[in-house]
């Protein structure tokens, strides 16, 4: 983590309780009201949410929630997106997908509409929170209920788990990595969502590794999502491409089973 001064906080004498328990799992300061923080973690009544107070370009919250608006209409229309068809989808044989850059969730969401089971890893402590909170209120939605039991959350290092899932063999048929955009200038090309990430995301250092790791456990195939124009993640050339109008997908068939 890159220490951006950040802490929880409560909007709601309500939610007090849930932000100190937060602020203590994350070792973050609880915020009294008035503190400069940078960025604030902050319970509201409609979830947990990432804010940064102090700039009026930025000054919306980021918030993960899969019951409403792009996530409820990219849910309706699922079996068409590119990312279902990238990870191989069948609708008598859904693949079991490990997500290994979690992130806020939206990718895993969609592929588990579809019907896969999504083991999610994600790294970075702040955005495992939000995903979580978001996950939360997607169990006891009914349009979503039945998705968000097909995906498990764990806040860790991707490479370490994927190691963890070789030594005990369990079966995973592909592996999903969504790293960070290259692009970290702020811009109006950038989305707010990912400008706040990237003041709490290290640059992705060991994406050889990520992507040995990841072949290595995948027993069909890896998946990774790359702007259009981006290079490929390491120098290993993919076996094909579904490119669409911004971003494309790279897909890596292993040879544990031929298709």
């Amino acid at each position: 983590m890159l220490n951006p001064d950040i802490a929880v906080a409560a909007l709601d004498p309500a939610w007090i309780a849930e932000a100190e328990k937060l602020a203590a799992e994350l070792d973050l300061p609880l915020a009294r009201p008035g503190d400069p923080y940078h960025l604030l973690l902050s319970y509201t009544n409609k979830g947990l949410e990432l804010v940064k107070p102090d700039d009026r370009n930025l000054a919306g919250p980021v918030r993960v929630d899969f019951t409403r608006g792009k996530a409820a209409f990219r849910r309706r229309q699922q079996k068409q997106e590119m990312l279902v068809q990238a990870v191989g989808f069948k609708r008598n044989t859904p693949p079991v997908v490990i997500d290994g850059t979690g992130g806020l969730g939206m990718d895993s969401f969609i592929l588990a509409a579809a019907g896969c089971r999504v083991q999610v890893f994600e790294r970075e402590p702040v955005v495992a929170a939000l995903l979580a909170d978001g996950l939360k209120r997607a169990l006891i939605h009914p349009a979503t209920t039945l998705i968000a039991q097909r995906i498990r959350l764990t806040a860790c290092d991707a490479v370490t788990a994927l190691q963890e899932i070789q030594r005990s063999g369990q079966r995973v048929d592909v592996v999903y990595l969504d790293p960070m955009f290259p692009e970290r200038r702020k811009s109006a090309r950038v989305k707010k969502e990912l400008q706040l990430l990237q003041m709490l995301v290290s640059e992705d250092s060991s994406c050889e590794q990520l992507l040995t790791t990841a072949l290595e456990t995948a027993a069909k195939r890896v998946v990774v999502k790359r702007p259009c124009r981006a290079p490929s993640l390491t120098n290993r050339s993919p076996s094909h491409c579904l490119t669409g109008k911004t971003i494309r997908f790279d897909v890596y068939q292993t040879l544990k089973i031929v298709f």
